[in-house]
């Protein structure tokens, strides 16, 4: 009726309209933008405002207000009292959302396949040192990664070694074998018998490293090894070369032990013989281990026989070196046909000894 009824209905209407208008749009729309909903209400707000600023306006300047934004006053304030709540709920909700993000970390990023082939830097330059194959550097760098207590002493062996190889990539491959099984040894510290092994017989840098891995890997019989290694180096003209190979016999498993010249040096010094004689005869020792003793003692005889041990030695020494048979000297003959005693020379000897007396009765 009057104007004393609308703003009552407006204000029984509007607040209770506008308070359930929002809930009864989330429901509908839930997938609604909160962002839009928030200028939304800010837009609602603001009109509000406005209207309150001319009810105000007309009260204090008589009828000079507008009718409608009169009416609307009335149920203006009970529509804003409810706003604060569902913006304090929305930020809420936002702040919930936002404060959950923050709660759990991000996971580490995951190495990337470039870092894992990356290759280690001194790795690259040994390989680029002698210049070998990038395929062999990727493999070598993989296994050292596995070695890396080792480190420093695996690649100054791996300097030391393929500095004097004929080919570096060759040996390489050689070497990572070693060290994927657990028989490399890199560079160590030296051995106090091996320096004096090395001093006594002069023997090269190489060897006396080569010296070291064998006291390192044969620990249990270091002592064996370096005293029969010693025997056969005193009657080699080349010892570092023979102790190369016979150190490389034992690391290679061609051998578990060197052979004993302690019977060989019996007969050296019982015939007197000379530098060659004994060189022949450590050889001889070397390649018939197996049946050593046999064969020494058919040596022997062959020695009684002869005026010039050494010569004779040296004769015999290459079928026995070869592997062959060599028969017993022939019984001595007598001398004159009859009276005691006989010619105790080898045939060979002997030979030898009636060409010289011929040339004399000439």
């Amino acid at each position: 009726s009057g104007p004393g009824g609308m703003p009552g209905m407006m204000g029984g209407m509007m607040p209770g309209m506008m308070g359930g208008m929002p809930g009864g749009m989330m429901g509908m729309r839930p997938m609604m933008n909160p962002m839009m909903m928030m200028m939304g209400m800010m837009a609602q707000a603001a009109m509000m405002a406005k209207a309150k600023e001319a009810q105000d306006g007309g009260q204090d300047g008589g009828s000079g207000g507008n009718p409608m934004m009169a009416m609307m006053g009335g149920g203006m304030p009970p529509m804003m009292g409810g706003m604060p709540p569902m913006m304090g709920g929305m930020g809420g909700g936002m702040g919930g959302s936002a404060g959950s993000s923050y709660q759990a970390a991000p996971p580490p990023p995951a190495p990337s396949k470039e870092s894992e082939d990356e290759i280690d830097p001194e790795v690259r330059e040994l390989g680029d040192f002698f210049n070998i194959e990038d395929r062999w550097i990727k493999r070598l760098n993989e296994t050292m990664k596995k070695r890396m207590h080792t480190k420093e002493q695996d690649l100054a062996k791996l300097y030391e070694v393929l500095e004097r190889a004929r080919s570096p990539t060759g040996l390489l491959t050689v070497k990572i074998g070693e060290m994927e099984c657990g028989m490399f040894v890199g560079k160590i510290k030296p051995d106090k018998d091996v320096e004096r092994l090395a001093r006594k017989f002069k023997l090269d840098d190489h060897v006396t490293s080569r010296l070291m891995e064998l006291v390192v890997r044969r620990k249990a019989q270091k002592d064996e090894d370096l005293d029969r290694i010693e025997q056969h180096l005193r009657y080699c003209k080349r010892p570092s070369a023979m102790a190369t190979l016979l150190a490389g016999k034992l690391l290679e498993g061609e051998v578990d032990e060197l052979p004993d010249l302690a019977e060989a040096e019996a007969i050296m010094q019982k015939y007197k013989l000379d530098e060659d004689a004994r060189s022949k005869l450590r050889e001889i020792v070397e390649k018939r281990a197996a049946d050593k003793t046999e064969i020494l003692a058919k040596v022997r005889k062959h020695l009684d026989t002869s005026s010039n041990a050494s010569s004779m030695l040296c004769k015999i020494a290459r079928p026995l070196i070869d592997g062959e048979t060599l028969p017993d000297p022939p019984d001595r003959p007598n001398r004159g046909g009859g009276g005691k005693g006989g010619d105790s020379m080898n045939p060979v000897a002997r030979d030898s000894k009636g060409g010289r007396d011929d040339g004399d009765r000439r």
